[in-house]
């Protein structure tokens, strides 16, 4: 199945890249693929010819640049794309937190159960024999550990496993049958593996021959001899040949753990969730598991479900916590049942989060919806962020691209951030385009789901969501551009985000200001007014509202990003006096009360963000001084200025903040010359600039966004 990370360790909320957890949950249609986010790194590749700047276009898509002096695209290393997205696992069915949040309050294991899986109801199937196959074993002999009573069996004849000195025992299947074979001491002292001695003679070509210890299934406890050591297990152990569908047998053999179903769920639920959860929750869960389990019962491969994130995590009685009083409780309270819809077992899915939204599916109890319970608890893994994801992982998973450039999303505008979950991706690179599924997408670069944005670098100028920061400007003609960077220190074609843009004082990029999780604009109207423009998320606005008035005492607005590292974007505001003032916002497009970030600014012609500067963890500005000098003036990651810098010299006629422009993993900075010429001032990473760079010229009628 396709699954995420087992909830016991999703509780730890990662930033990507991430590590590994130990198990995952997202039962039914899991997806081992869908562990924390680490993308693999290759080799880093040079920019080609075509990504240097020597003929960028400028402002006007007629025009041509002028060649620069230096390639801004010489990165010392790969660009990295930034993502951030929601829920962690395939999000159908069941979340696991959610029923951890709908159980506190107050709803019971019907309630929770009937919520995930509508239309289905309770049904029992008893307590029905479980073949697990036993990946640690690969496709090698099955070898148990020798004990007084252990017994073999092909299902009609039986045997005793003798000598009792035997230390372990093996069976293993050549081209003329099973071989069985004990390792013990003979009496002459030889030591070594000796084949068994048995009346069983139908043991050489039976289907399977299974160990079983302590008489019986039920008490059966046996130990595992694996390449990584020792494991133990309720019930029996079977070697078996594995069949494909459709009964064709396969050269390949496995070892399969043969147990009553809730045996078996004893060690699955607590190591799909927190055995100390609520118990409606855990409840939930087994019958949750019972049920994905019962739908595959009597599979002609040998085996019915494995033992990894790829189905459920069945981790045995070798584990930190094998089995748990609360969860062995649940199984108990829920044993035989399952959930059917009409008269099969429902496949009842499950993920650690869907991150607020229930996927739908052709699947008549898989509906998309809201869900409530799912965002309780706030230490729920349910929002990720992966902010440096090499190119290259990109490049070297679809290398038909070429060099990378871009990414465009379909989705099922289903839930309230991003436009919905992405349905697929088409990438764009300069040796042609690859549309590639989501869910492809996500298994290939590691990521938590398929609900996800690209965030761009820094400061929340990625209005296109492509991938890279842009440029957003407006031409003397009222027509706004967003300039798209290509990550490697060059411009893509422009496109036009809206006509007939009012002429405004301020064009303000905050990123998500109103959160739904795609980039926003702001303007200030010369009345006063400021005004919210809404992003798709794909470089368009699709409304636009006032959020407040009285702007007009200012002579500045510029978003800064999180300044005070609060989680929400903030805007800043010079007033006429001199004095900046910091605007929180609560992330959902209200602002709140404003705080003072101090007096003295009026020295400064222009100031704009630029992410972090001096890569400190705090958001900076930079700030044309009436001397002409040109200051990093830095903050700390919790909004306090730490006073200014200098940075360079010049006359300069407007500013921007692009933030990684050329993909050295450093922010860096664009101003504009009075006659006209773009420049990009590449950061050092401590605060100062390596070199500057001409981007074009022409641009003396944009206006750019702060």
């Amino acid at each position: 199945m396709t699954r995420l990370i087992s909830v016991a360790a999703a509780a730890i909320l990662l930033a990507a890249p991430m590590t590994a957890a130990a198990s995952t949950s997202s039962a039914v249609v899991r997806d081992s693929t869908t562990r924390p986010a680490q993308a693999a790194r290759a080799a880093v590749s040079e920019a080609p010819v075509a990504d240097t700047l020597a003929t960028r276009p400028g402002p006007d898509s007629s025009r041509t640049a002028t060649a620069p002096t230096a390639a801004a695209g010489a990165a010392a290393t790969a660009p990295v794309v930034g993502l951030t997205g929601r829920g962690f696992g395939h999000g159908r069915g069941m979340s696991q937190w959610g029923a951890r949040g709908a159980a506190s309050q107050g709803r019971t294991v019907a309630q929770i159960l009937d919520f995930y899986y509508p239309g289905t109801t309770t049904a029992s199937i008893g307590n029905p024999e479980v073949r697990v196959r036993l990946t640690a074993m690969g496709s090698g002999a099955t070898v148990v550990a020798g004990e007084a009573g252990l017994t073999l069996t092909d299902g009609t004849c039986t045997t005793s496993l003798t000598p009792s000195n035997a230390v372990s025992w093996r069976t293993s299947r050549t081209t003329a049958g099973w071989k069985v074979e004990g390792y013990y001491t003979k009496s002459s002292g030889s030591t070594g593996w000796w084949p068994l001695a048995s009346a069983c003679s139908g043991f050489v070509t039976a289907r399977h021959l299974t160990f079983v210890g302590d008489g019986s299934l039920a008490a059966s406890v046996l130990t595992l001899r694996t390449p990584s050591g020792n494991r133990a297990y309720r019930g029996g152990l079977r070697a078996t040949p594995v069949t494909l569908r459709g009964g064709t047998t396969v050269n390949t053999f496995a070892t399969v753990n043969v147990l009553a179903m809730d045996n078996y769920l004893r060690s699955v639920v607590p190591a799909e969730m927190p055995a100390s959860w609520a118990l409606e929750a855990v409840k939930a869960q087994a019958v949750a598991a019972r049920s994905y389990t019962g739908a595959r019962l009597g599979s002609p491969d040998g085996f019915d479900i494995c033992d990894t994130t790829s189905c459920q995590v069945y981790p045995g009685l070798t584990s930190s916590n094998p089995e748990h009083p609360n969860s062995d409780a649940a199984v108990k309270a829920t044993s035989g049942q399952v959930r059917k819809y009409g008269t099969a077992i429902a496949m009842t899915e499950f993920s650690s989060t869907n991150g607020g939204q229930v996927v739908g599916t052709s699947v008549p109890y898989q509906v998309a919806k809201a869900d409530p319970y799912d965002g309780v608890y706030a230490e729920a893994p349910d929002t990720w962020s992966y902010l440096t994801m090499p190119v290259t992982a990109i490049e070297n998973a679809w290398p038909s691209i070429g060099t990378f450039r871009s990414m465009t999303f379909s989705r099922d505008a289903r839930g309230a951030f991003f436009g919905g979950r992405a349905t697929s991706v088409v990438l764009t690179g300069s040796a042609g385009t690859r549309s590639v599924g989501a869910e492809t997408f996500r298994g290939t670069l590691n990521l938590r789901s398929t609900w996800f944005i690209p965030v761009g670098s820094s400061v929340g100028t990625d209005f296109a969501g492509n991938a890279f920061s842009d440029l957003i400007a407006r031409d003397a003609s009222g027509n706004l551009w967003n300039y798209h960077g290509n990550g490697r220190g060059g411009l893509l074609p422009r496109t036009a985000i809206a006509t007939g843009f009012p002429a405004s004082p301020e064009i303000v990029a905050p990123g998500d200001f109103s959160g739904d999780g795609m980039p926003d604009l702001l303007t200030r109207s010369a009345a006063g007014t400021l005004t919210l423009h809404k992003g798709d998320g794909t470089g368009r606005i699709v409304s636009s509202s006032s959020i407040s008035g009285g702007w007009q005492g200012f002579d500045t607005v510029l978003a800064p990003g999180d300044l005070d590292g609060d989680g929400h974007v903030d805007l800043l505001a010079r007033d006429t006096s001199g004095t900046l003032w910091l605007h929180r916002s609560n992330g959902a497009g209200t602002l709140l009360p404003k705080v003072s970030k101090g007096s003295g600014w009026q020295d400064y012609r222009e100031l704009d963000a630029v992410g972090d500067f001096d890569a400190d963890g705090g958001a900076d500005l930079v700030g044309s001084h009436r001397t002409g000098a040109l200051h990093l003036l830095r903050f700390s990651a919790s909004g306090t200025y730490l006073g200014k810098r200098h940075v360079t010299w010049g006359s300069f006629t407007a500013l921007s903040g692009p933030g990684d422009f050329n993909g050295d993993r450093r922010t860096d900075v664009f101003t504009r010359d009075s006659g006209g010429r773009l420049w990009v001032h590449l950061g050092d990473g401590t605060g100062g600039v390596s070199s500057r760079v001409q981007i074009g010229s022409g641009w003396q009628a944009m206006s750019f966004a702060s």
